[in-house]
């Protein structure tokens, strides 16, 4: 038996794949044993919120759940029992899988496991992404749902019957539906998956609408099941309450420019506005200190307030778009951004300080450079079929660069807060479409009879 072990083992060991995937698994685990070892969890504001919303989740009963955030992060705080370091774990935990699962996606769609233990390897290296893994916020979460998602696509492209394809488009849906129930501006992924799953859904009309009907499954059991539950509990069609507050994140910035019958509203807030712009030099975020007062004020209570800042906020950006647009265009240059959430003192080593200090520059700088890119190469790539030629443009980095695209744009037209933040969930896969792309250029470049070749 042994030997029969031996045997497989020298077999796969002389595989290049298994040698990258190896290195990448032994990286993952010391970095993580060592980061468990020397940092801490890191709480922020939204954490205790999470943690209230987990204590229901945790007899399994959405009874008392208030529907200020949407489920998937408050699940992942209830398994681990609404501990801090448990919640830490899973989420190093997490992280340590992301970074094999990207490796085995750039590996399956360029052949190239190098170019995947690159991918991975990024993950484990750049600050912004493995040091968020202790930050106890959604995004670490919200990443492995969106990686998870990509991964079983690739399975589902590769796959030549239907009887492979059927199964592998049920999980498919299920998967898609999951980033939006963690993060709610990932509500469209499901949408956006739709043409692509035509595409590669079968040979003929037929088979593509049994493979899109088995997709379709997921989305309606778990967002369209959620959707139901809010708007029968609060009466809201919406994946949370707070769609009215997170507008004043944009119409904050003009809300005086409200008529004098909500003055209660209008004034009250202006008076939270102009303390944090004084303490702070920016508004975004009044909005969650002046709630309590906003609702005195008003006599509404939280969730009429937040349908009536809803009402208020959309009727602000039909009267002055071009302040609202502003705001969006603001928001969506932000989202590029790729700030590094991280909290120095906690080190304890001032060389372990300073080399993390200097690793988070480095990260950032190229996290920058590769959104910079990114956004580059897209540009020519729907201007110019030849460059799509070069680039390996195929169904699968269209959907890959078309998701982090639409996400850009919905979470700047939906909120104006942490724009900054709300890349790490696809700043991975930016990295992906980067590296493929300039991967293909070069394998054209040098083997011009690969580019005569491409359709």
């Amino acid at each position: 038996m042994l030997h029969g072990v031996g045997v497989r083992l020298r077999s796969n060991w002389s595989q290049l794949a298994f040698r990258w995937a190896f290195v990448l698994t032994l990286m993952g685990l010391i970095q993580r044993i060592i980061l468990f070892l020397v940092y801490e969890p890191i709480t922020y504001s939204d954490t205790n919120a999470y943690l209230r919303l987990a204590k229901p989740l945790t007899k399994l009963t959405l009874k008392g759940y208030d529907g200020t955030r949407v489920p998937g992060y408050p699940a992942l705080l209830a398994l681990a029992g609404l501990d801090e370091e448990r919640a830490w774990i899973l989420q190093l935990v997490i992280g340590f899988c992301i970074s094999l699962i990207l490796f085995w996606m750039a590996w399956k769609t360029t052949g190239n496991p190098a170019l995947g233990a690159l991918l991975g390897g990024l993950y484990n290296l750049v600050p912004g992404q493995f040091l968020f893994e202790s930050n106890l916020l959604s995004e670490t979460l919200t990443t492995l749902a969106v990686i998870v998602g990509l991964a079983i696509f690739v399975a589902l492209m590769h796959k030549q019957t239907m009887r492979s394809k059927l199964p592998l488009a049920l999980l498919l849906g299920l998967a898609a539906g999951m980033p939006g129930m963690v993060r709610p501006y990932f509500f469209p992924v499901t949408l956006w998956y739709l043409p692509f799953v035509w595409a590669v859904g079968g040979r003929n009309w037929r088979q593509r609408i049994a493979t899109l009907v088995l997709y379709s499954v997921g989305p309606l059991l778990i967002q369209g099941g959620w959707l139901l539950w809010i708007r029968d509990t609060y009466h809201m069609v919406s994946p949370t309450v707070m769609a009215g507050y997170s507008l004043v994140q944009h119409t904050g910035e003009f809300f005086e420019l409200l008529p004098d019958d909500v003055a209660s509203i209008r004034d009250t807030y202006l008076t939270f506005r102009d303390i944090q712009i004084a303490e702070r030099g920016v508004q975004t975020n009044a909005i969650w200190e002046a709630i309590p007062a906003m609702s005195e004020a008003s006599g509404l209570g939280f969730y009429d307030l937040s349908r009536e800042l809803r009402r208020l906020s959309l009727q602000l950006i039909q009267a002055h778009p071009d302040l609202y647009l502003r705001n969006v265009a603001e928001g969506w240059i932000n989202f590029w951004k790729a700030p590094v959430y991280w909290q120095p003192a906690v080190f304890e080593s001032a060389m372990v300080r300073s080399l993390l200090q200097s690793l988070v520059v480095i990260g950032r700088g190229l996290s920058v450079l590769i959104n910079a890119a990114f956004l580059v190469l897209s540009v020519l790539a729907v201007l110019s079929r030849r460059v799509r030629k070069r680039l390996g443009v195929d169904v699968f980095m269209a959907l890959c660069a078309g998701m982090v695209g639409m996400i850009s744009v919905v979470q700047t037209i939906v909120d104006h807060g942490d724009n900054p933040r709300f890349l790490v969930p696809l700043q991975m896969v930016v990295f992906y479409v980067v590296f493929r792309a300039i991967w293909s250029w070069w394998i054209t470049r040098s083997s011009p009879e690969v580019l005569r070749s491409l359709p």
